[in-house]
């Protein structure tokens, strides 16, 4: 009886080890489907998978290993689409951009200003030396600012009032004011840019009806109704201003996303390099910048 037990014991203990499940079996499964997953380019989907391999199989240490090798591919070609995305955009966006400014005018005095300001052409100055008028207008930079152009008795005015009926808008520092003299008659031009000009130029935007506009300063005020073609000016810088704005925040996306991919293929390289370097194999530094399109 004892050679017997002795003779099936180790055919028992084969069986019982047969039987016991592997530790790398769900998560071989789960990584398989996370590298699908990668390879359909549904990045999410593969990275939620493979931050379940460790909660399925906290002991697949193999497994959980390739896992992160896989992450951090999934990570780099997730960026790599960002960044294509967002070249596209803002392609799409500068185009829009630059044909609203081709239909501009941009007045800028090269022997003092290194950037000028976008205007209507229907705002010339030459077409309203005689009327009081606002003049909207966009800075290169994409600053919108709205310009009292006063002409007449001398007020001195630094306030602008805006009304329809009962309601109103109105702001008494101006961004920049100035006043001259030209053949004999006072000329005086306060600039409100917009953010700064106690909501002026959302007046206009939202205003429901005719627009009183009334000039206050230390020499008396003047009142005139606005023009349609100007309320039309304001609305069109407006849509300029908003354009630049849009650029610039895909400008700012589209360099984050850039530097964060050169810093995920940096990372990549070095932990390439280091398996490399623990086989024996030799170790190749690549730059990884020039992978990186400009879109500039």
């Amino acid at each position: 009886m004892k050679k017997f037990l002795m003779a099936i014991l180790p055919a028992a203990a084969l069986l019982l080890l047969s039987c016991e499940p592997k530790v790398e079996d769900p998560a071989e499964g789960l990584l398989a489907k996370a590298r699908t997953e990668f390879e359909d380019g549904k990045y999410s989907n593969a990275k939620i998978l493979i931050d379940s391999i460790k909660i399925v199989s906290p002991k697949a240490y193999g497994v959980q290993r390739d896992a992160e090798l896989l992450r951090r591919k999934v990570m780099i070609s997730e960026k790599e689409r960002d960044v294509q995305f967002l070249e596209n955009e803002l392609s799409v966006m500068v185009a829009k951009r630059d044909s609203m400014i081709a239909r501009l005018t941009l007045n800028k005095d090269k022997r003092f200003q290194d950037k000028g300001f976008y205007t209507l052409p229907s705002q010339n100055l030459t077409k309203s030396i005689d009327k009081n008028f606002m003049r909207a207008s966009v800075h290169e930079d994409g600053v919108m600012y709205l310009t009292s152009y006063y002409r007449g008795k001398k007020i001195g005015h630094t306030t602008v009032k805006l009304s329809v009926g009962e309601d109103y808008a109105m702001c008494e520092k101006p961004f920049l004011s100035r006043s001259y003299v030209d053949e004999g008659v006072n000329n005086e031009r306060c600039d409100y840019r917009y953010g700064m000009d106690n909501g002026l130029i959302d007046f206009i935007l939202s205003a429901k009806g005719p627009i009183k506009v009334e000039l206050i300063g230390r020499g008396g005020k003047a009142r005139y109704t606005l023009r349609q073609s100007d309320i039309d000016a304001v609305w069109q810088m407006f849509k300029l201003a908003k354009s630049f704005e849009a650029v610039k925040e895909f400008e700012e996306m589209l360099d984050k996303a850039r530097h964060t991919l050169e810093f995920l293929r940096r990372n990549e390289q070095r932990s390439a390099a280091k398996t490399r370097e623990r086989n024996g194999e030799p170790v190749e530094v690549v730059d990884t910048t020039e992978n990186v399109v400009n879109a500039d």
